[in-house]
């Protein structure tokens, strides 16, 4: 992204949760040149849930399998602190996740990174999520 980016996520601490090395890289890039600030990428539940407990995010972006588990505690871990969060998926539906879990908003793959953009600040948005 150059200079004369939309910074319409500057000051925006994302958590992303991806264990695909080329969509987690192109998704902090999209999200960096919109001036978010991502925390991770992480390819593991353990690693997104260390972060969690190390500092505050705004928002999440979590692929529901990572690495053959379910991201389901790290979405856990984002509503118990009332932050927002999206799913990411390759599969046909979010089955995969318990229930209480499947009304949430979840995009498919493959997906256009900046779709994920558009999202995270469509979840911004939403009063409930304002402090």
């Amino acid at each position: 992204m150059d200079q004369n980016s939309d910074q319409s996520l500057r000051g925006i601490r994302v958590l992303v949760a991806e264990d695909n090395f080329f969509l987690a890289d192109s998704l902090q890039y999209v999200l960096e040149g919109l001036g978010a600030t991502v925390v991770g990428p992480f390819p593991s539940c353990k690693l997104a849930l260390e972060a969690l407990d190390q500092g505050e995010v705004d928002v999440g972006v979590l692929d529901i399998d990572l690495q053959g588990s379910s991201s389901a505690v790290v979405a856990r871990a984002l509503q118990a602190r009332n932050r927002p969060f999206l799913f990411m998926t390759g599969f046909e539906n979010a089955d995969l996740l318990p229930e209480g879990l499947r009304e949430m908003p979840f995009l498919h793959k493959p997906m256009d990174p900046m779709r994920v953009a558009e999202e995270v600040r469509n979840l911004l948005a939403k009063p409930e999520n304002e402090d």
